[in-house]
């Protein structure tokens, strides 16, 4: 990993594991690896905050359980080869993505050696100003979501396809619902919901049972409010949100000001939430 100060000068950059060290890799994934043709790789998006990357552990053991869990190979060694890399290497601010592909093989044959690949490009965080302004949100209409909508995978399209309706509508995200009207996720982000029941606020986010996906910055924000619950929020429920955040490795925690085109009348609560957690991990 020589010269690693002068080739992130650049807005992107590659590496890739070679013999259990992260070596520079100008070309990136080779064309062959079924990553590329297939879409059949798992990811997960670390940010870099002043020089720092976050949660590399936790992003590390959310791509260890994709592995095992879809037999992704056998060895699991590269674990220590990619934390090692993570958090030694003199990153500028940006995101870094890191990659477990299904390697070479045919369709459909048993991932033998899996490839890790780490990709770090240059990536806008949101200002001091857009956190206290705070995000639209709409609810999508129609229903997109699939049962893989949950697992950080090659195959996108589906959030994609999310994200463009909601900015259609004027909105920076939009919320995705399952066959039966209930709350899975945002297009690209996880959800916090304050829901107003009997003159009480409770915390709810979606159960992940319905497919929302594992986040990192979502378990943070659990251990700040152990009073959040998992459950099953319907699209009827949405009417009694008092407030809101959505969360990703990029945004961090973004307070939600309006939903459906209604301003959320708590919209402090977020706002407090995003600066607890902005003031650990910078703007």
């Amino acid at each position: 990993m020589s010269d690693l100060s002068n080739s992130l000068t650049s807005s992107f950059q590659s590496w890739m594991l070679q013999e259990r060290v992260m070596e520079l890799s100008p070309h990136g994934i080779p064309l062959s690896d079924r990553g590329f043709r297939y879409g059949q790789h798992f990811f997960e998006t670390v940010a870099v905050r002043h020089g720092t990357p976050l949660f590399v552990e936790q992003h590390i053991d959310r791509l260890l359980k994709a592995a095992k869990k879809h037999h992704f190979g056998t060895d699991t060694e590269w674990q220590q080869s990619l934390s090692h890399f993570l958090t030694t290497t003199p990153f500028q601010d940006g995101v870094v993505r890191i990659f477990l592909t299904a390697g070479e093989g045919g369709l459909g044959e048993p991932v033998v050696n899996p490839r890790i690949v780490a990709l770090w490009e240059v990536s806008s965080f949101p200002s001091i100003q857009k956190m206290n302004q705070g995000t639209k949100v709409i609810s999508l209409t129609k229903h997109i979501g699939s049962k893989y909508w949950g697992i950080k995978n090659g195959n996108y399209w589906d959030h994609i396809c999310a994200l463009q309706e909601a900015r259609k509508e004027g909105a920076e995200e939009g919320l995705v619902f399952n066959e039966d009207g209930f709350l899975i996720s945002g297009a690209i982000s996880n959800v916090i919901l304050w829901l107003e029941e009997e003159g009480e606020l409770n915390l709810m986010t979606p159960s992940p049972l319905l497919g929302a996906r594992e986040g990192v910055v979502l378990d943070w924000a659990h251990k700040q409010l152990p009073q959040m619950i998992e459950c099953d929020i319907s699209r009827a429920d949405l009417s009694q949100v008092r407030a809101m955040v959505i969360t990703n490795s990029r945004l961090g925690v973004m307070p939600v000001a309006m939903l459906d085109g209604v301003r959320l009348p708590h919209y402090n609560l977020g706002l407090e939430l995003a600066r607890k957690y902005h003031s650990l991990h910078g703007f």
